[in-house]
């Protein structure tokens, strides 16, 4: 009786790291969506900065190089640039957190096979014993 209470015991505290990490597991792809969705953003910003880029290119080519005009596109590209760094550091950064949040759910995914073919073998053992 008691090594069938023990291995009930055995069994709830291995379904309730199972939840437990399908949670963190739920958690993690959320985490994942939610830096996907931050590229999509940095991208979008990063096309938008390179075409506004782009057209204060042509709009150099266009204009009668005046001192005065010069000096203003001249801070404009600057601003564009370090605006472009910016974003690129920002993403540089996003994808890192993406690979290790990808690695982190990978582990989660390898603990919970370890979990569930632990509660298999339990199974397995129990109903060849009935």
């Amino acid at each position: 009786m008691t090594d069938r209470s023990d291995e009930a015991s055995r069994l709830a505290r291995l379904m309730r790291d199972m939840e437990e990490l399908e949670k963190t597991r739920t958690a993690l792809l959320q985490r994942v969506e939610r830096t996907r969705s931050d590229l999509v953003g940095a991208g979008n910003r990063t096309a938008a900065i390179r075409a506004s880029v782009d057209l204060l290119c042509d709009h150099m080519a266009d204009v009668g190089a005046t001192a005065a005009e010069m000096s203003i596109l001249e801070n404009e590209i600057q601003e564009a640039d370090r605006t472009l760094e910016e974003v690129r550091r920002e993403a540089s950064g996003q994808a890192f957190e993406s690979d290790s949040l990808q690695e982190t759910l990978d582990e989660a995914d390898e603990e919970l096979e370890r979990l569930t073919s632990i509660l298999v073998e339990r199974k397995g053992k129990h109903s060849k014993g009935h």
